[in-house]
């Protein structure tokens, strides 16, 4: 990607949280919440796929 792009979006994404926090700190706390739980159920759908790749490629040894 450009780097001026990357600046820019970082930059709107900065602005945006932080106004979020300041208008609604309790709102932003449950969009933090929300995110993390996201990334957590995220991560373990991958591991869970990731493990039931790895038994069925071998289980024909």
């Amino acid at each position: 990607m450009n780097r001026k792009a990357v600046i820019v979006i970082v930059a709107l994404l900065v602005i945006v949280c932080g106004s979020l926090l300041v208008r609604d700190p309790v709102g932003a706390a449950d969009v933090v919440r929300s995110g993390f739980d996201m990334v957590v159920a995220g991560i373990s759908a991958m591991v869970n796929s990731l493990t039931t790749f790895l038994q069925h490629l071998f289980a024909g040894s």
